[in-house]
């Protein structure tokens, strides 16, 4: 695959936007002799919901080719997500952008199970809500988490998943999931299952694995997302698919 011609796109949330991404970054800047010139768009951004990483990779579908790969990893449905004020929704990618990929908005933040906007006020003064008691505020995200957790919007997300997946054009597409097997069951989403099988030879370990098992010394504790050694073969695994 030549990246001067054609195009590698990333979606997703925290586990593509610097983990994986930035072994092939690194591949590609020693395969190329300026970044300028490559075509790695990655609009991958932390603690994305489901539903903010369909609408990015809907945005993107017009500047999409038949020669291109992409890659979207998926979050867990039951994320919330609230409206930014206007002073406050960004661009994707995020800058510098050296590769000059096509500019996106991004008009939502991202609201966990549990979110308490009391103590996320730093975040929470930039949504434009209509809340001035914070425990109402919290009480109805409480609410909008459960439904959200419910059969019938994994159903939904998962037909929509699918019909994007139809009409994408590039040759190649790679959408994966780190939840649970029971959420996003799809034959057009690559599951933890089977990526752990086929990708980690078997195993699925964290940051927080890594650093019980070296006694602190790698990885990070109570950091669930993959460790440096599976992000590496994640890399390696797209480098080869993609012949990148």
């Amino acid at each position: 695959m030549d990246l001067t011609k054609n195009a590698f796109w990333v979606i997703g949330d925290s586990f593509c936007d610097s983990r994986w991404s930035c072994t092939v970054t690194r591949y590609l800047q020693t395969k190329y002799s300026s970044t300028s010139i490559t075509r790695f768009y990655n609009y991958a951004e932390g603690s994305s919901d489901t539903q903010t990483i369909i609408d990015n990779w809907t945005k993107l579908l017009p500047h999409m080719r038949e020669g291109d790969v992409m890659v979207a990893c998926v979050s867990d449905i039951s994320r919330a997500r609230y409206p930014k004020h206007a002073e406050h929704v960004h661009t994707l990618p995020f800058e510098p952008n050296p590769y000059n990929g096509p500019k996106i908005n991004s008009y939502f933040r991202y609201a966990p199970v549990g979110y308490d906007p009391s103590v996320e006020s730093q975040h929470t003064y930039k949504l434009d809500v209509p809340f001035s008691d914070m425990k109402e505020f919290a009480n109805f995200s409480k609410l909008e988490n459960t439904i959200l957790a419910t059969k019938s919007y994994d159903n939904s997300k998962i037909d929509i998943i699918e019909a994007l997946y139809k009409i994408t054009p590039c040759h190649k597409k790679f959408i994966y999931t780190w939840t649970k097997d029971d959420i996003l069951k799809s034959d057009y989403i690559y599951s933890k299952d089977w990526i752990t099988e086929n990708l980690f030879n078997g195993k699925w370990e964290t940051q927080h694995d890594d650093w019980v098992r070296t006694n602190g010394e790698c990885g990070r504790e109570q950091d669930f997302h993959l460790s440096d050694g599976c992000d590496k073969l994640m890399a390696e695994y797209f480098i080869k698919e993609f012949n990148l």
